[in-house]
């Protein structure tokens, strides 16, 4: 009873941390205020791609006349770099099944351990604070060692390919998952061999299942393939992005994370067995990889033309205002 109440008391005041760190943030976020660049709201950019849009493939107007041949060339790059979140919702489909298939195959899973005479169990849900802890420790790891390690052996590490390889290597996590839940199987199989029994993978008991930290390497893989993916491509559309057009790449951002959740609800009715899922999974994440191949080869080109043009643009300006100052 008192290990009960104990527990009890923890439970109810464990719950109020999260809360607290929020707090912190938000007083902190409000408290540097001071230090932040403050830009004026100027109309609503969702609304000026939009009508921009319209007219250039539905308007009886030509688009430059009507909007500028500025703001007309903005749109169309930023389509240009909206082309690039297209296969995105497959990897978000792929990543976030870390909270839900992943876990519900952590519970079947024996979560037993022993640690100097004392005995624990590993929650399924407790696995997934590995992500975070992996996003940690390889970030640093990814920027001072993987990366210049890549430009030495001659492979690529422009933007497009690191959200290429993120792809693949997220597909590979759950290929990994997809042998681990084999294994699972066939050690049902052998349990109901040997003792005359007929127990599923769901109900063998857990003592007698794979242990939960045979997961961690198929976590470790999708952390990587998260670094390379979902990272890159924030920095790759802050980097061509027109700067009036910044804040809708980010809000179509969060929007394929939404798309690839209705994605998961669409294609895991296409079969309940986990095996298949899984490897139905990695295939999907490997095709949209190709497509992300595919659509990167087309535009890279004129993305890369319209931000030289731009920093041209930008740094005769800035020679312009020194001469005028005189500098």
């Amino acid at each position: 009873n008192d290990g009960t109440e104990l527990k009890q008391w923890y439970q109810r005041r464990v719950r109020g941390v999260p809360a607290a760190f929020m707090l912190i943030a938000v007083v902190a976020f409000v408290a540097a205020g001071m230090w932040y660049a403050k830009v004026p709201p100027q109309g609503n950019p969702i609304v000026d791609v939009a009508k921009v849009t319209w007219s250039m493939f539905f308007g009886s107007e030509d688009p430059v006349e009507k909007f500028g041949e500025k703001k007309y060339k903005e749109t169309r790059q930023l389509w240009r770099v909206l082309a690039v979140f297209i296969p995105l919702p497959f990897f978000w489909a792929l990543f976030d099944q870390q909270s839900s298939r992943w876990v519900l195959q952590a519970r079947v899973m024996n979560g037993n351990l022993t640690i100097g005479g004392e005995n624990f169990e590993i929650k399924p849900d407790q696995m997934q604070a590995l992500n975070p802890i992996f996003i940690l420790a390889l970030i640093p790891v990814f920027e001072g060692a993987v990366y210049p390690i890549m430009k030495k052996i001659g492979l690529p590490t422009s933007a497009t390919f690191r959200i290429i390889l993120g792809m693949t290597i997220t597909s590979c996590s759950f290929i990994i998952c997809g042998f681990l839940q084999v294994a699972m199987e066939g050690k049902a199989s052998s349990y109901n061999e040997a003792h005359g029994t007929n127990f599923t993978v769901h109900d063998l008991p857990n003592q007698h299942q794979i242990h939960v930290l045979a997961q961690v390497p198929m976590i470790f893989v999708i952390t990587c393939g998260e670094i390379l993916t979902s990272i890159t491509v924030l920095e790759f559309a802050y980097s061509y992005a027109p700067p009036s057009m910044k804040s809708v790449c980010q809000s179509l951002s969060l929007l394929t994370t939404a798309v690839g959740n209705l994605v998961v609800i669409i294609f895991n009715k296409v079969t309940e067995k986990e095996t298949y899922l899984f490897f139905m999974w990695a295939v999907i994440v490997l095709l949209a990889a190709v497509l992300q191949w595919a659509i990167c080869k087309k535009i890279q080109g004129p993305l890369d033309e319209y931000r030289e043009k731009e920093l041209e643009c930008k740094n005769d300006g800035t020679e312009l205002k020194k001469k005028e100052s005189g500098v």
